[in-house]
């Protein structure tokens, strides 16, 4: 989409550095409790689970898991197409796992490629 709206923009790809936990790195993460860190983990737990599965049905199953959790208030979760940032279908070749609510009033992102070929909707 950058490519097309703003062909002169290079989006350079950098790792996500994260914390033990593997908590991504955000300077919003200081208005965090250490109650709200200690749940801000799930984020990264569920990433993890969704980014190991090999078909959309079952990433998309595992991501369902974070909704589970009384502290984080979910604004979406979704397997998306790297290229095109629509949701991920069976002909996507690079997908990504993308989370993002709030805790404590603080609005997280996160996202991780997944490991796997996907193998169906």
């Amino acid at each position: 989409m950058a490519a097309r709206l703003h062909p002169e923009i290079q989006i350079i790809a950098a790792p996500t550095i994260r914390d033990n936990s593997g908590l991504a790195l955000s300077s919003r993460n200081v208005r965090l409790s250490s109650q709200g860190l200690e749940s801000a983990e799930v984020i990264s737990k569920v990433l993890r689970a969704a980014s190991s599965e090999s078909s959309l049905t079952s990433a998309r199953q595992a991501l369902k898991q974070i909704e589970k959790h009384g502290s984080f208030t979910l604004d979406y979760a979704e397997i998306i197409d790297e290229e095109s940032f629509q949701v991920a279908d069976e002909s996507s070749l690079k997908t990504r796992v993308i989370i993002a609510g709030w805790i404590e009033g603080v609005r997280l992102i996160d996202n991780m490629a997944m490991q796997n070929s996907l193998v169906g909707a």
